[in-house]
Order: C-alpha cells, then structure tokens, then sequence
C-alpha cells in the first residue's frame, strides 16, 4: 500500500544519518555556520522582495492591496538586510519561547502533583527549573547567548538522528527478543508539532482528490489476519480542541477513557479539572457517539499481545480501579431522584454519552491522576501508563505526551515487520455508512 510506505525503512535511515550528521556540523561551527546560512536566507528574502515589488509594475490589472502586499513585503526584506541583528535573534529567540513555555507546563503539572500529593511533584518542578534557567539568557541577550542555543539545538539533532537510525536497526530483531526489551526513551520531533499530526491526515483524507488514494487509507488493514488484544483510539476532528485529539483504549470487552468529563470542576479554560474515568462494553455505541456528537474521526492501531504483557496490564488496570469511586453525570443523577425528568435537557458530554451508552463513570480519590491537567496528567498520560505495561517503548524526554506523540509512534510501528502493532483502521462517517450498506446488502 502506497500509503503506508511512508515510513519505509532506507528513507528513514537516510533521514537519520542526515539529521546526525547536520547536527554534528552545527557542534562542530555553531555560530559561523549558523550566521552564514541567515545570510544566504536573508539574500533569497530581499531578492525575492524586490522581484515581487518590481512585478507590481508589469501587472496589467493593478490593485492597492497587491501594492500593499509587495510593499510590506520590500520593506521587510530591507529591513532584515539592514538590522542584521534582527534575523540573526530569530532562532534563539523561538527556542527560549519554546523552553520558557515547557517551563510554564511544568510548573503547572508540579501545582497539579503537589496538590494531588503525587510523587511526581518534584520532578516536575526540577524540570521546569532547568528549562527557567535555559530560556531566560536567550530571551533577554538572544544573540549574546546564541552559541547556548546552537550546541542544543545541534545536541538534539545528533540525538533526534542516532535515534531515528536505531529505531530503523531495531525492525531486524526478531520479535520474540524484541518483547524481552523494556522501555526506553524517545527521542521525537518538538511536541508541538507532533500534536498536530492527527488534524493535519485528517484534513489530508477530507481533502483527497483521488479516491483510489482515499480508498486505500480508510481501508482497514490486519497485517496478521488475527484478532488484536488491545485496540488503542486516536481521536480527532475539525472542531476546536478536538484538533488536538484525544487518546483511549479498548481491552477486555470493554472502553477505557480518562479525561474532565465533569463539567462542574472546569478551571483555566477547561484546561484543569476533576481527573475521571469512563468505561462502557459498546464499543460500536461509543464509536458512533464520536463521530455524531464530536465529528470525530478515530484511527484505531490494534496491538497483540503476549500472556504477561496480559497480565501486567490487568494488573496495573486493578491498582487504577482500587483507586476510584463511582461518580455520576448530572443526567444520571437527577434521573436516579426523577425517572420523569427530560433527557434533552442535558447537554454535557458525560450526560450525553451515558443517554448513548450507558458508560460507568468514576473519579480518583488521590493521586497525580485526582486532577486532569491537558498538558500534564492528561489522557495520553493514563493511556500510556496502561499500554507501557506490555513494554510498548513511548517515554518522551520532556515528559509531555500528544494524541499526536501516540498516533506518530504507533503509525511507525505498524508499518514495521516485528511490531506488536498489527493493525489499523479508520473509523469516520463515511466507513461507518459503508459498513452499514454492507450489511444491509448482504440481508437483502
């Protein structure tokens, strides 16, 4: 499949002794290759504002806003030409953001742990530290303290490259001493980027012109032809936060999902509240609930697994659930009081996806997962803590885990031959509706 070849593994090792190798030349050159390479692309930007300006001239139809446009954008150039400081700041300015704004997360997931009494707390609040004290010499003196930036970035690199290349390395173990190996962690792509993995393929499917292409994607694909043991649920649609995506998991017959789902406990822009789980056996209900209610899209990647990576799992599930206590949505609740009351009066989505299908809802009595953090203890964190006990490899250095860091590594693993991941499936409106014309073909 012309799809999945993406992550083929010459491409992949090609890319990681590049990344290596580009990351060595910056260790090795730091500032001179760096001032070297914004001039050539501070060359392209005044050629290309000058050419564009000039342009302006030759157009047969004229309007102020091209005018404007080529203006801004020739006065850009010069600018950048004349204040070389200017671009030279740019990259250790975006990377002291970029560490000042994993500091804040951290902070914030240390408040959460700390108030959670989780053992987390204090390294957390270490981490955010150590990113403090890497972002606030780059933001206030950028060029200054450019060469700081520079070893880092080359660093990550090197690292991002050597691990890119033993993660190609690793397909040629045979499977059966690939289960022996714990987890390990993960060098991947900055998050914020990788967060936006799912939305962006999805807006890939909705916007495919060649429907053999568009086929061949939604076409489900079991690399093993058997049953999986776990099924693991990326979500994602065009609507809000839910570009971002959601993460949970089927085992054992039943739903497993972490999230806020109780409305009353929303803080910060719905961004904090009471950690809940949610379990339900209707798989298909809930399937069909996504995508009527959220328009979601889910991506499932089945997994199989071996007898104790089984037990491991069910295990650590039981360890959760000793930690919990039933709660009910508002729905549930007044309908126990008032059998009588109007179900369409209740529209919040614990409410909504009891009325759809009947899912048991518990909270945490303490705990890191008592309170739900998006950018911390969110629903990749519990996902993960489940899935790693079959010793599934996704620890990330920073600590920080996307719907978007999950559908990458598990995109990866299954397009690779000794990987537990064997299958994929996508589930939207329009596999739905063909499914359902299937069976009722197939009645008639």
């Amino acid at each position: 499949m012309k799809y999945h070849k993406i992550y083929d593994t010459t491409s992949s090792l090609i890319l990681g002794i590049f990344l290596a190798v580009f990351g060595i030349l910056i260790l090795i050159f730091k500032d001179g290759l760096y001032i070297k390479t914004v001039n050539i692309i501070v060359s392209c930007v005044l050629v290309g504002g000058i050419v564009q300006f000039v342009h302006y001239f030759f157009r047969k139809e004229k309007s102020t806003d091209a005018f404007i446009k080529s203006l801004v954008s020739l006065l850009f150039a010069l600018i950048m030409s004349l204040v070389p400081s200017i671009p030279l700041a740019m990259v250790p300015l975006a990377f002291a953001l970029y560490m000042l704004t994993y500091a804040g997360i951290r902070f914030a997931c240390f408040i959460v742990f700390k108030n959670n009494d989780s053992g987390e707390s204090i390294k957390a609040l270490l981490t955010g530290i150590l990113y403090l004290v890497i972002a606030v010499p780059l933001l206030f003196a950028p060029i200054k303290n450019m060469t700081i930036s520079l070893m880092i970035i080359g660093g990550y690199f090197v690292l991002l490259g050597i691990y890119t290349i033993l993660e190609q390395l690793m397909t040629l173990i045979p499977k059966d001493k690939k289960k022996k190996l714990k987890r390990r962690i993960r060098v991947t792509i900055p998050v914020l980027l990788e967060s936006i993995i799912p939305y962006t393929l999805l807006r890939e499917i909705n916007n495919m012109l060649n429907e053999e292409d568009k086929k061949q994607i939604l076409t489900p694909v079991n690399k093993e032809g058997i049953t999986p043991d776990m099924e693991v649920f990326v979500h994602v649609s065009n609507r809000g936060f839910n570009r971002f995506g959601h993460v949970d998991i089927y085992y054992n017959g039943k739903i497993i999902a972490y999230g806020n789902y109780d409305d009353a406990s929303y803080r910060m822009f719905s961004m904090i509240g009471d950690g809940v789980i949610f379990e339900t056996p209707h798989k298909n209900k809930y399937i069909d609930f996504c995508i009527d209610h959220s328009k979601k899209t889910l991506f499932g990647f089945g997994l199989k697994l071996t007898d104790n990576q089984k037990k491991n799992i069910e295990k650590y599930i039981d360890k959760l659930y000793s930690n919990l206590v039933p709660w009910n949505p508002p729905y549930k609740e007044d309908y126990l009081e008032n059998s009588d009351i109007n179900k369409d009066d209740y529209g919040d989505y614990a409410s909504c996806l009891y009325k759809k299908t009947k899912a048991d809802f518990y909270k945490f009595k303490s705990g890191k997962y008592k309170t739900f953090f998006v950018l911390g203890t969110n629903c990749c964190f519990l996902a993960d803590s489940i899935i790693g006990k079959s010793g599934i490899d996704l620890l990330k250095m920073n600590g920080l885990i996307t719907p978007g860091t999950y559908y990458e590594f598990l995109n990866r693993e299954f397009n690779k031959k000794n990987s537990i991941v064997i299958s994929k499936t996508v589930y939207n409106e329009e596999t739905r509706d063909k499914k359902k014309f299937k069976s009722k073909k197939s009645r008639d």
